[in-house]
């Protein structure tokens, strides 16, 4: 048989290719990475300690002081110790940052700037030390330190801030004495922890001065618990007026303080203004110089001129104890203090115009002025309680006032005063009837008598004699029509040329479109007592400005005619003050009514002094006006 071989089947070795070397580096560098991974997860334990305090300033720099303190060692303190501080600096924005920090094993110091910017004080920067600690479950953590916030700070004591205001510049008279200075006052108000019924306070307060009951018990509502609610500052005098009807108020505190005040409360109020605390919209003018609390002019001169006789004032970064008192100071910057104001007013002056008005409370205004320099000696208003300087910017029909312009127009037209002019009862223009005040009539008397007895229908009948723009012209070397620069508002004086006939006739005694302020009605009396118009002063420093000269003859028959106004004319209210008075009534109608209302008006002059008076609905100027008049030249005294 033929031999049977048996085969094993052996399989070939497999190559080691590329592709296997492939694979196997490829798990090779899987075991390597996870090596390393696992590594780096070990040591990896979150920011580094400059990160961490990087992280905690640019945090606290953003005004989070709450999250910031949670990357501390003692979050709810730190939290606290953070808004103080800031609060401490009246809300100050921070920008803080990390100078360097050096690291040794797990302890950490850090070098930090802090820069603030402090409401009404500025930049306020200092460094300071950061510690850092690490622990392996929290990392690194800011240890919490008060000296981190300041060097100078520890558990007990916070930044704060203080201001201390310069004195007052004073507002002086022409001859430097003090018309506003520091006075006596009385703050009144109740303590809020002795208040159990604020509306029933309230009440009480409001029965007693003069205040709105409901605001006043919402302040209370709003106040802290051991906080002093101010209702009104008295002057002292006032406060013990009502001293014994204040003790009826449940809670009543009072405090005693200074405060720029003139010599009486209704002094020349509506000119000098008052001081009193800052509204947000003043704060908001004013700008960084004031802060809430202060105490700023609220019109008038106080407030014309608040930065000049305020200053600015010292500011202070201080430490604060726990209690709020000052521990020490850490930065000052220096104010400058408030620069007097001399004024052109004189306070004699002054006090006889407020005595001529006395205590009534109907509008008038007086003032007075000094013919030979233009200077304002008195401005006085009533009501006393109004800020509204009516002797300045009101702005009125001057009347029969104005028959002085028309007058001075007719005489360089050539009239004669001795000329016999009719003043009949009525008399018609254009269709519209003139009459005289309360129908009185002269007959056929010579013009200056007409003036004395203010004849409206004897100037009226003359109208047709002027030009167009005689009395426009004749007006504004009167002062009429000029604008006049002060440093408080004026109200313009116009004296339009005539339209027509009828407004013609009508400008002739000081109606139509004819307006004026009480202070260009006595420019109108000083120009006749000077012999040119000079633009009023009220500040020392204000340049002296003036018109052209009156010519002579002029000026002489003007005082002549208004002498006899005061000695026989309506005008007689005066007659028997001391020295020689010229002056002229005036009664201007306004609005509508029949008759329609009137201002009653009376200017003068005596010496170196004019003088204009304004009632608001007067009855006339001789039987209302003047009499104030002539109580002011009273209250002054014989010429000097």
């Amino acid at each position: 048989m033929p031999e049977t071989r048996q085969y094993r089947h052996i399989r070939p070795e497999p190559r080691r290719g590329a592709r296997g070397l492939a694979i196997l580096v490829l798990l090779a560098g899987v075991a390597v990475v996870a090596g390393v991974a696992y590594v780096l997860f070990l040591r990896d334990t979150g920011p580094s300690a400059r990160e961490t305090l990087e992280g905690f300033t640019r945090t606290w720099s953003g005004g989070d002081d709450a999250s910031a303190a949670r990357a501390t060692t003692d979050a709810a303190v730190a939290a606290k110790a953070l808004r103080a501080n800031r609060r401490g600096l009246d809300g100050a924005k921070l920008r803080a940052s990390v100078l360097s920090v050096h690291e040794d094993g797990d302890r950490a110091r850090g070098r930090v700037r802090l820069s603030w910017q402090v409401p009404q004080f500025g930049r306020f920067a200092y460094d300071t030390n950061a510690a850092l600690r690490k622990d392996d479950k929290a990392g690194w953590q800011v240890v919490w330190d008060p000296k981190l916030v300041h060097p100078a700070l520890d558990s007990g004591t916070r930044l704060g801030t203080t201001v201390s205001r310069p004195a007052r510049g004073r507002i002086l008279d022409r001859d430097g004495r003090p018309v506003v200075t520091d006075r006596a006052v009385v703050h009144v108000g109740v303590a809020r922890d002795k208040v159990s019924d604020p509306d029933a306070t309230a009440q009480a307060m409001a029965k007693v001065v003069d205040i709105d009951a409901g605001a006043y018990a919402r302040a209370i509502r709003r106040a802290g618990p051991q906080q002093f609610v101010e209702a009104v500052t008295l002057r002292e005098s006032d406060f013990e007026d009502k001293q014994t009807a204040l003790q009826a108020v449940p809670g009543l505190q009072t405090l005693d303080a200074t405060a720029p005040l003139a010599p009486t409360r209704g002094f020349a109020r509506a000119l000098l203004g008052t001081v009193g605390p800052a509204t947000a919209e003043q704060l908001e003018r004013l700008g960084s110089a004031y802060g809430p609390g202060a105490q700023v002019g609220q019109f008038g001169l106080e407030g014309r001129f608040e930065r000049r006789l305020a200053g600015t004032p010292t500011r202070k970064v201080v430490i604060r104890l726990e209690d709020g008192t000052q521990d020490r100071t850490l930065r000052a910057k220096g104010g400058t203090p408030g620069r007097a104001l001399r004024t052109t007013l004189d306070r004699d002056v002054q006090a006889a115009a407020e005595a001529a008005l006395g205590t009534r409370a109907a509008p008038a205004a007086v003032v007075v002025v000094k013919p030979s320099t233009g200077d304002v000696l008195a401005v006085a208003n009533r009501p006393t309680n109004s800020s509204f300087d009516r002797a300045l910017a009101g702005r009125y029909a001057p009347g029969s006032t104005f028959k002085v312009v028309s007058t001075a127009a007719l005489l360089r037209d050539g009239l004669r005063v001795n000329a016999p002019v009719a003043c009949p009862q009525t008399t018609n223009v254009g269709g519209r009837t003139f009459k005289n005040f309360e129908g009185e009539a002269g007959g056929a008397v010579p013009f200056a008598q007409d003036f004395a007895i203010s004849c409206n229908t004897a100037f009226v009948g003359l109208s047709g004699r002027l030009p167009a723009d005689a009395l426009q012209r004749t007006a504004r070397d009167f002062g009429l029509g000029r604008k006049v620069k002060l440093p408080l508002p004026v109200a313009p004086s116009q004296v339009p040329r005539g339209v027509d006939r009828v407004e013609r006739a009508a400008a002739m005694i000081g109606q139509a479109r004819i307006a004026a302020s009480p202070l260009q009605m006595a420019g109108v009396a000083a120009t006749v007592a000077d012999g040119r118009w000079r633009a009023p002063r009220l500040v020392a420093s204000d340049p002296h400005t003036s018109g052209p000269p009156v010519s002579g003859g002029v000026l002489t028959t003007l005082r002549s005619l208004m002498r006899r106004v005061v000695t026989s004319g309506t005008g007689t209210a005066v007659a028997g003050v001391p020295g020689t008075v010229i002056g002229k009534t005036g009664t201007a109608e306004f609005g509508s009514g029949n008759p329609p209302p009137t201002h009653a008006w009376f200017i003068a002059a005596r010496g170196d002094l004019a003088i204009a008076v304004l009632v608001e609905r007067g009855r006339s100027g001789g039987s209302v006006a003047a009499p104030i008049a002539a109580r002011f030249f009273s209250a002054l005294g014989s010429p000097g």
